[in-house]
């Protein structure tokens, strides 16, 4: 799928300011590229919004950690 420049650099900041949050570091319940592959994943459903995208993320790598706490248990 191709995307204006204006939808990467949305993207591009999402995925910067995900990955830049403590969140992120202390989850280990997703890497890097699962992250970015997500947002991706929400830019090919329609989603543009800055704030959007980046809760999505912050929902995976919650919904990524409680599926590992289960699994561990």
């Amino acid at each position: 799928m191709s995307y204006d420049p204006t939808t990467i650099a949305t993207l591009r900041r999402a995925l910067d300011e995900v990955l830049l949050d403590q969140r992120f570091f202390r989850s280990k319940s997703a890497s890097a590229l699962e992250i970015a592959e997500h947002l991706l994943a929400q830019a090919a459903a329609g989603v543009r919004d800055l704030e959007e995208l980046k809760s999505s993320a912050f929902q995976k790598l919650a919904g990524n950690a409680k599926q590992a706490q289960t699994e561990a248990a």
